[in-house]
């Protein structure tokens, strides 16, 4: 009994030292007020994702985002789901910088609402290809960044007043994120 609890407790300990920085967990917040249109915009989206090997990983982002148009009363929640995965196409040979490409789909549900209480159901999808770049301070902390899209992302007519529809490549610095990962 005592060599079947010591094969167990070595087995775990080889599976832990070889799953090491497999997974990582990380996302993006954000506050914007656009005084030009009077907005204010903010965003919680934390990201999970899982290391298949040294250039392939997937995972997802779940989070909340919000929009309210000050001088019009309109509000727009979005619950996010956008899982993708993570091709790594590129590291310097000390591995502090790594750019990748996410292929990437993505929806979000929610509703829009005006000052007068009437409500209708929001909706967000997507699918493209974002590039990205990832520092690597230490071996467990990045700092990543998403540069645009091509892809299409398209909007029903409850979060038109939020979103638009789009499609094509997406350069613009509107389209730029900025976030970290904690690598376990």
């Amino acid at each position: 009994m005592k060599k079947l609890l010591a094969i167990a407790l070595v087995a775990l300990v080889s599976l832990g030292v070889s799953a090491q920085n497999k997974f990582y967990v990380g996302g993006e917040a954000g506050f914007v007020h656009d005084g030009e249109d009077n907005t204010n915009e903010l965003s919680l989206l934390p990201e999970i994702g899982y290391n298949l090997t040294d250039n392939l990983a997937v995972g997802t982002v779940i989070g909340w985002q919000y929009k309210h148009f000050n001088g019009e009363g309109i509000s727009t929640n979005l619950f996010r789901f956008n899982p993708y995965l993570r091709y790594t196409y590129f590291k310097t040979s000390n591995n502090l910088v790594n750019l990748f490409i996410d292929g990437a789909v993505g929806v979000g549900l929610g509703w829009t609402s005006t000052d007068d209480d009437d409500s209708d159901t929001a909706v967000v999808w997507e699918i493209g290809l974002k590039p990205g770049v990832a520092i690597n301070l230490t071996d467990r902390f990045s700092l990543v960044a998403h540069i645009g899209m091509l892809g299409y992302r398209g909007v029903n007519d409850a979060a038109k007043p939020a979103y638009h529809s789009k499609g094509g490549l997406d350069l613009s610095g509107n389209n730029l994120s900025f976030g970290f990962y904690y690598h376990f």
